[in-house]
């Protein structure tokens, strides 16, 4: 008897696990030129000497999301097949970081100017990539606070499209605050706007909070 349950039981975790995983989180983002790594590094150099250990010093990769959400999990090659070919068809652009932003939770975010053509890239990958993905991602909690970008979420699976598209690089999750406002005050209030180029899309799978540390494909524009 005691057999059997343990085998039930085994069977019932065997199920849940296969339920959460039936979903992959994949994250299509900008390839920018090498400034961007360098710009990271340096801050991740300057967050070190006040005890905070950036994303970038953890070996996850810097990134600008295009469009991040849950997809089932045979879709990598569909997801594939569309990326590449929307950037057989752009051209590079520029884009500038613009600035280094201390959130209310005590995240760390480098921002990045918005302009036309990030935009309209972002609205393509989304219109392009929405209809392959899954159709129970799980929400993150802190969207609950923001209507209008739940309402995005439920549309299209992510909190951050079209007229919420944010674009940004994550330097640091939660952290101290108290070291953060000492980062801030000795570096952050004066980072410098840096203009970088974009020269194509990659992919890659990510964690719970959208990071990752390996690209699985990545696509340059045409010259």
């Amino acid at each position: 008897m005691m057999k059997k349950i343990c085998l039930f039981i085994a069977l019932l975790l065997l199920a849940s696990t296969q339920a959460v995983a039936k979903n992959i989180s994949y994250n299509v983002f900008l390839i920018p030129s090498g400034e961007v790594d360098q710009t990271v590094k340096t801050i991740s150099q300057q967050l070190k000497g006040e005890q905070l250990h950036s994303l970038y010093s953890q070996h996850y990769l810097p990134h600008i999301t295009l469009y991040l959400t849950e997809y089932p999990k045979d879709n990598l090659a569909a997801i594939k097949s569309k990326v590449a070919q929307l950037a057989s068809q752009l051209k590079p652009f520029d884009i500038t970081l613009g600035s280094i932003k201390q959130t209310k939770g005590n995240w760390l975010m480098l921002n990045v100017k918005n302009n036309q053509p990030l935009q309209h890239l972002a609205d393509l990958v989304t219109v392009e990539l929405a209809p392959l993905r899954a159709t129970d991602p799980k929400l993150p909690s802190w969207v609950l606070d923001y209507p209008e970008k739940l309402a995005s979420f439920k549309r299209y699976g992510s909190p951050n499209v079209f007229t919420n598209f944010d674009p940004h690089i994550t330097l640091l999750p939660r952290s101290d605050a108290e070291s953060l406002n000492r980062f801030m005050q000795k570096y952050g209030n004066q980072f410098k706007p840096v203009t970088v180029q974009v020269k194509g899309i990659g992919i890659a799978e990510t964690n719970a909070n959208g990071q990752a540390k390996h690209e699985l494909a990545e696509y340059f524009f045409a010259k």
